[in-house]
């Protein structure tokens, strides 16, 4: 496709979402329910809506989930006979208070929790757990200490505070990355949702070039026919972006795409996913189209 028409049609995408996504900002102040909200928010599972039932059980913190498996011994890696339902060994324990109140509140929002789970629900449950227990145990139960501790490494320090943190510049931050690989301790989460969880912490200036290349991104890039599905990685699709010179930072382009394309959004949007929603796409006459393969 014609860099030409790649712009064109992305600048209508994230025009036309701009009041939705420009409501995701986040402060750093709120890093650890961030934390929490986005870091499973993958394969189909909508954490950032489970957050809420977490809430209700007044559990939505790294410390009380941390606690639930605190000073227990188990095998890290998932079970699905050990934790992959509510009927399995893990959460009945939890229903029936052998992991405390905290055990008790995760179980009832499980089993409340009405969104979209996907097929990979109860393994992002144990990744949930499982890292909000590591994060009590080496990082007072702080998703920030922990991101701070993981640059002080690389920067050769023995701590780093939250000003001069937020003060990385864009290429160190990137170098950081490249060399750290911050997102290794943290169970199930790999660059892309690490990008995702930072992504809209305005403090944070850094970030602005973060990407997550979610399923609505994907869907927008291959049928529009900008990206070709062979090529659709997390680091030829940023490279690609950039390369447009758009008026934009790449997490706002990335906000703007998954509202664009997303289900959650088809009420208001919904665009990309059936030929029928082309017609009423202002830029159908540039698009290419592939809605197969």
């Amino acid at each position: 496709m014609k860099k030409e028409y790649a712009c064109t049609i992305i600048k209508n995408a994230v025009e036309k979402t701009r009041p939705t996504w420009t409501g995701f900002d986040e402060s750093w102040d709120n890093t650890e329910k961030v934390f929490i909200c986005r870091a499973y928010d993958q394969m189909g599972f909508d954490d950032w809506i489970f957050v809420d039932f977490l809430e209700k059980y007044d559990i939505y913190s790294i410390e009380k989930i941390g606690r639930i498996l605190y000073n227990t011994n188990y095998d890290k890696k998932y079970s699905r006979d050990f934790a992959g339902s509510l009927e399995s060994q893990l959460y009945q324990n939890m229903k029936n208070g052998i992991y405390g109140a905290e055990g008790k509140s995760f179980y009832l929002s499980v089993k409340e929790f009405n969104g979209r789970k996907g097929a990979a629900y109860y393994r992002l449950l144990w990744y949930m757990l499982v890292s909000c227990k590591y994060l009590k145990e080496n990082y007072d139960a702080s998703f920030s200490n922990y991101i701070k501790n993981q640059y002080a490494q690389y920067k050769g320090l023995n701590h780093v505070d939250d000003k001069k943190f937020q003060n990385i510049s864009v290429n160190e931050w990137e170098d950081f990355k490249e060399k750290q690989k911050p997102w290794n301790e943290i169970y199930g989460v790999v660059i892309n949702v690490f990008d995702y969880i930072m992504g809209d912490i305005v403090d944070l200036k850094f970030v602005n070039e973060s990407y997550k290349l979610d399923s609505a991104n994907e869907r927008f890039l291959k049928t529009t026919g900008i990206i070709n599905k062979s090529q659709m990685n997390h680091e030829n699709v940023k490279k690609y972006l950039l390369s447009l010179n758009l008026p934009y930072s790449l997490r706002e382009i990335n906000k703007g795409l998954y509202c664009y394309t997303s289900e959650l959004g088809k009420d208001n949007y919904g665009y990309c996913r059936t030929p029928k929603k082309c017609e009423s796409c202002s830029v159908n006459d540039i698009c290419e189209k592939k809605f197969d393969g």
